[in-house]
């Protein structure tokens, strides 16, 4: 069993527990200049295998935040040993491990095999850290969760499903809006009805269905084979955000992208730079949000 205070999924975290680290986020938002000196004698282990330009950026600004010392390994969970062992000598040198890898299931079995809690920065079954970054950042500027309708417009990536996670716990309404044949895993979604959902996860092919009404219109980088042309990339071109689109949503809809962006595919360069658009401001979010979630793995 992975430790009490492991973070794999949105999931792991019943809703007090994300309101409490919210809460605990603004805190240090207000104080970014803080230690704690409690945690001076504890170690991170940092794992990033991949591009993690503004997850690294985060992490190692909370870790140094809340006065811990950072251990960048550069480590592939399972290439050169039995991820058993490397989770035995983990626990036996520091006090928490961030990790980053695109396989959930190596992540998941050395949070099972680690004495020491383990955290998600990223893997092909969701990002439950940006996310939770993220959802904090719409907490800010629309208010309680459960009040929002969020549109996601692309693909079935890990980042929408880390959102459909939210809506265990919230009265959070997700709109799916992709081509046919990118829609979320129904094994998935039959898994958040079991968890008893409070909140709604529906899917529309209709781009003007979709966005209209919802409070805030999120979108991700699309698939590979759609960055070129082709008939992948003529399947998602009326996918794609606008100023048009922005507008179609309502007067007070915001615009957030997970980054990075690619301008001229899933958005035009006028919707990013639109004032409506918060991505870039919302990133400003992130390491307070990521402190809040180191402070509670240490304890």
């Amino acid at each position: 069993m992975p430790h009490a205070r492991s973070l794999l999924s949105l999931l792991d975290l019943p809703r007090p527990e994300i309101e409490r680290l919210w809460l605990a986020s603004a805190g240090w938002k207000d104080q970014r200049s803080r230690r704690r000196a409690r945690f001076a004698d504890r170690r991170v282990a940092t794992i990033f295998d991949g591009p993690a330009f503004r997850t690294r950026l985060a992490f190692d600004t909370a870790i140094d935040a809340v006065g811990a010392h950072r251990v960048d390994l550069p480590v592939v969970l399972g290439e050169r040993e039995p991820i058993e062992d490397t989770a035995r000598i983990l626990s036996s040198a520091v006090d928490a491990v961030v990790v980053r890898a695109r396989d959930h299931q190596s992540v998941a079995a050395l949070a099972a095999a680690c004495d020491v809690p383990v955290i998600n920065a990223m893997t092909d079954a969701g990002h439950p850290v940006e996310i939770f970054s993220e959802a904090f950042s719409v907490l800010e500027r629309r208010g309680p969760i459960d009040d929002v309708v969020l549109t996601f417009v692309g693909d079935a990536t890990n980042v929408l499903r880390s959102w459909c996670e939210l809506t265990v716990g919230f009265e959070l309404q997700v709109r799916h809006v992709c081509p046919p044949g990118h829609e979320l895993d129904e094994d998935f979604l039959a898994v958040l009805a079991e968890r008893g959902q409070r909140g709604s996860v529906t899917t529309t092919h209709d781009l003007a269905e979709g966005v209209e009404g919802a409070d805030v219109l999120y979108t991700d980088a699309w698939p590979p084979a759609a960055r070129k042309p082709g008939r992948r990339r003529a399947v998602f071109e009326p996918y794609r955000i606008t100023t048009d689109v922005l507008d179609a949503a309502g007067p007070k809809s915001i615009l957030m992208h997970v980054m990075p962006v690619r301008r001229g595919d899933e958005v035009t360069a006028e919707a990013f730079s639109d004032p409506r658009s918060v991505s870039l401001a919302a990133k400003r979010n992130l390491a307070p949000t990521h402190a809040a979630i180191v402070e509670r793995a240490l304890g």
